[in-house]
């Protein structure tokens, strides 16, 4: 269903291993210009090492041999290189790959990313579907920056046309501030879900997760999740849009009361 809905809107859809060498430096070939988009969230069954980190380099060798003129990485705001962030630190190792590597570069950190299906709707769904109430790792008071998919598109597509922004690192986020806990009562409010949320020490929720980590496949929360959804995720001004592009992303408060609705499936 999404190669069929790229093929509409005149995408020519390639299928491959983005993880493979020759598969990259094959489809290279001709580009002007590769915007990469690949990474996990979790260390399995792809490790982050394999994806966030070698992925980005592999990336960046078959551009400068096909002398492709830029290359865009999606990167995630916090990265940094911190072994209490696993997540985090991959993204930042996968920066510096594409660094080290000659390429002529743009690195784009977003925010919270929303839309109507995966991501944090998914992790919303099983937080909210599992127990009797729902549980809040931590204070769930750190902030965010929320941006919305065609919108993070947008700026991901403009970049391209902007040799300014080559060699640089550019945070977005879109045009509200606002805690962790106020997106998920976004989702809340938007499926009409009554159950009491309970805040609960982290200390208390490691030994859980780790437990659901090792057994699970597809655990609800993994330990470096919970460590990272305690920090703070915003851009570098409320306007990082508009202060880069010159306009104004959609507010996800008002997008999600509807968008986040629960689609009925017609039979």
């Amino acid at each position: 269903m999404k190669a069929a809905g790229f093929k509409i809107r005149g995408a020519q859809v390639v299928v491959g291993d983005a993880l493979n060498p020759a598969a990259l430096a094959q489809s290279a070939q001709g580009v002007e210009h590769i915007i990469s988009l690949v990474a996990v969230r979790r260390n399995r069954p792809q490790s982050f090492l394999e994806v966030n980190v070698d992925g980005p380099r592999i990336m960046a060798e078959a551009a400068k041999a096909a002398g492709v003129r830029s290359v865009l990485l999606v990167s995630a705001i916090g990265a940094r290189l911190d072994p209490h962030y696993k997540y985090l630190t991959s993204r930042w190792m996968g920066e510096q790959e594409l660094a080290k590597s000659g390429v002529a570069g743009t690195i784009l950190r977003f925010s919270a990313v929303l839309a109507e299906e995966g991501g944090f709707v998914e992790a919303f769904e099983q937080q909210t579907s599992f127990g009797p109430v729902i549980v809040i790792p931590g204070s769930g008071q750190a902030r965010f920056q929320p941006i919305l998919r065609e919108d993070a598109a947008r700026c991901v597509v403009e970049a391209i046309s902007k040799p300014e922004l080559l060699s640089t690192i550019v945070e977005l986020g879109g045009p509200e501030v606002v805690t962790f806990e106020s997106m998920l009562d976004w989702f809340i409010q938007a499926r009409g879900i009554r159950k009491p949320k309970l805040k609960l020490p982290i200390t208390l929720l490691m030994p859980g997760a780790m437990a659901m980590e090792a057994m699970l496949s597809n655990p609800i929360v993994t330990p470096d999740e919970i460590n990272t959804l305690q920090l703070d995720n915003i851009a570098d001004g409320i306007d990082s849009v508009s202060a880069r592009f010159g306009w104004r992303p959609t507010r996800p408060s008002e997008w999600a009361r509807e968008n986040w609705k629960k689609k009925t499936r017609v039979r």
